[in-house]
């Protein structure tokens, strides 16, 4: 395994800060560094270096990655492997940016675009229904055990871009993973933009949130399987602006296990205050709203969608519960406060939620909530 690189280099000036010209009236040029392969020591960025991130990354277990708020961390997206941060199993990520002072992983490229690098892969020691020690499906790391309350740190004020970088042609990176992640982890104010796979994906765990948005993300923009049983609130995902779309993609796809829809823990999120919003285009021949399947359970109130379309009878609609198990669930337990406009309609739609014309979503209905102000779209 390769360690840890850590490098700081002064460009055009002696110390941070000093200009290009002997008058001061030059630009600041940062610092600057490159993180890449193992971090093994507790380590504090410094919020005036502009940092590299060079192929895979990994916190390992006992350590504490420390990122201030204001911090910038540019993905080599011309480097020889697929540029990642992982945080292992045992690892904490202290990444608390500020409204005004946003931390923000993005893509080092001339003309930036999604797929320009992996994302964020945060693995605990929460509880799936795979088990202990799972492989995750990116990474190669490890995830999952026997402690709901897990801690893997604080993630607040993030903006992370143009991630979902291919590991193979069956598994690709989204903008920000939890394996296993605990409720002890601190999670709010996150924004996805233009990621080439899921927003945010969920495989077990208890972790909750609040305020995650989803903008252009060319698959679903929030996916969980594997048990996950967390709460969020304030959810908004706007896929019109993706440049481009998966045939399938979602604004929630959710499942309990692929393999076994019974398998315990079921999957059972709270989530309120839910925007939706779709392409518009019934080219996406599956696209739906929310896909709520292979025995999923979840309690969902206030949720606005609209532009959602299909082409294709039976797989894209404003919402779609798929299978036996999920449908008998849903039928039982409706999604509460639920506004549908300008979507497909389907047969099996109104059996699982109760509709109203009056949902606000994570704000005003379509409209960017207040809480996304800070985020500069």
């Amino acid at each position: 395994m390769k360690k840890l690189v850590l490098t700081l280099a002064i460009l055009g000036a002696i110390v941070t800060g000093c200009s290009n010209d002997d008058n001061n009236n030059g630009p600041e040029v940062p610092e600057t560094g490159v993180l890449s392969g193992n971090i093994t020591e507790n380590m504090t960025l410094n919020a005036e270096t502009l940092y590299t991130l060079k192929g895979a990354t990994y916190v390992k277990s006992g350590v504490t990655l420390t990122i201030p708020a204001g911090t910038r961390i540019e993905a080599d997206s011309q480097f020889e492997e697929v540029a990642f941060l992982g945080i292992e199993k045992g690892a904490k990520i202290i990444a608390q940016g500020t409204a005004a002072k946003p931390i923000v992983f993005t893509s080092n490229a001339a003309s930036p675009a999604p797929q320009d690098w992996g994302g964020l892969v945060i693995c605990g020691n929460a509880v799936t229904n795979l088990g202990t020690n799972v492989t995750a499906e990116v990474t190669g790391l490890t995830y999952g055990g026997t402690n709901p309350a897990d801690n893997s740190g604080v993630l607040s004020h993030i903006i992370v871009e143009y991630s979902g970088n291919l590991i193979n042609d069956d598994a690709e990176f989204n903008g920000v993973t939890f394996y296993a992640v605990g409720s002890g982890t601190t999670v709010n104010n996150i924004l996805v933009y233009q990621g080439s796979d899921d927003g945010f994906e969920w495989f077990g765990g208890s972790v909750n949130a609040t305020n995650l948005a989803a903008i252009g993300c060319q698959d679903d923009s929030f996916d969980w399987t594997e048990g996950w049983n967390g709460t969020v609130t304030n959810l908004y995902s706007d896929q019109s602006s993706a440049t481009g779309f998966s045939a399938d993609s979602r604004g929630i796809e959710a499942d309990n296990n692929q393999n076994n829809a019974l398998l315990a823990p079921i999957s059972n999120p709270t989530l309120s205050n839910v925007t939706l919003i779709g392409r518009n285009n019934p080219a996406v021949t599956k696209e739906a709203g929310a896909w709520l399947r292979r025995g999923t359970h979840a309690t969902i109130t206030n949720l606005y969608i609209t532009g959602f379309k299909s082409t294709q009878s039976g797989s894209g609609f404003g919402i779609n519960f798929d299978g036996t198990d999920s449908q008998t669930y849903f039928t039982a337990n409706k999604l509460n406060n639920v506004t549908i406009v300008n979507s497909t309609t389907a047969s099996n739609m109104i059996l699982g939620f109760n509709a109203t014309t009056t949902a606000t979503g994570a704000g005003n209905g379509a409209a960017k909530a207040s809480w996304m102000d800070w985020m500069g779209l």
